[in-house]
Formats: C-alpha cells, structure tokens, sequence
C-alpha cells in the first residue's frame, strides 16, 4: 500500500511539473519593479505613464488601426522597452525588447518606431540617470 500512494503522489508531482512548463511567460522578470525610486520619483513616473497611456498610446493605437483592445479581437499591444535616462531627465536610451500586437509578436519597423518616438518627445524633472526595463501598452487577462 505505501508503494501504492508513492507511485499515485510522483505522477501528481510531475503532472505539477508539466503544467508549470506550460505557462505562457511572456512577463520581463524586471518589468516595473522600481525599488531605488524616491518617493517623488515614483510620483513622476506614475504621472507620466497616466499621461503617456491617455495621450500617446491611443495615438500608436490609431497608427495600428486598433481601435480597442478587448478579448474577441485584440487582446494585447505594448513594447517592453529597456531605457536610460540621462542627467537631463531625457530618455537617452530606448531600445525595444520585444512587443505584442494582438497576441502576435511584433518587431516591425513602424511598430518600434511608433514606441520609441513617443518617449523621445518627454523630459522627466525628478527621475534622472536611471536605466530600467518598462511596459509600455497593455495586455489583458482573457
């Protein structure tokens, strides 16, 4: 009988196992994680991310002719983007990563453009000489 729940409690663990390497991980491990920010720095960074989701990112959406993001069509647009941010408070850095567009991976060249452009454009006033990792866009849970 003991060997019986041992063989029944090693396929229940490797079932585990298997459905783990199934999950979709399509998440940066560092993405939005900001534990040096001051308080006034993750102020900023909130304030500007509202702005540029309310403003640019419905401007990139029109680009791509998505019109809205819901789980019948289109599911996903966003850019995760690796940047720095000088002395200034200008994004010196933007280099794109990888992005989704209705759950197709997207490394067209307007795609990047549209992402990378958008942050050229904005000076920060707190946040300066940081690099990190961020999303820009959204994904939803369908």
């Amino acid at each position: 009988m003991k060997y019986f729940w041992i063989f029944i409690l090693s396929i229940l663990f490797n079932g585990l196992l298997v459905n783990k390497g199934l999950a979709q991980s399509d998440t940066l491990r560092l993405y939005q994680a900001y534990p040096s920010f001051s308080n006034s720095e993750k102020a900023e960074w909130t304030s500007f991310e509202n702005n540029w989701n309310y403003f640019d990112y419905s401007a990139i959406q029109k680009k791509l002719k998505v019109s809205k993001l819901n789980c019948r069509n289109c599911e996903s647009l966003y850019a995760d983007v690796y940047v720095q941010i000088d002395s200034l408070g200008k994004f010196s850095v933007i280099h794109f990563l990888r992005g989704k567009k209705c759950g197709v991976w997207c490394e067209e060249e307007l795609f990047i453009n549209l992402f990378e452009n958008s942050l050229k454009r904005h000076q920060l006033n707190s946040l300066k000489n940081k690099e990190f990792i961020v999303r820009f866009g959204h994904i939803l849970k369908c």
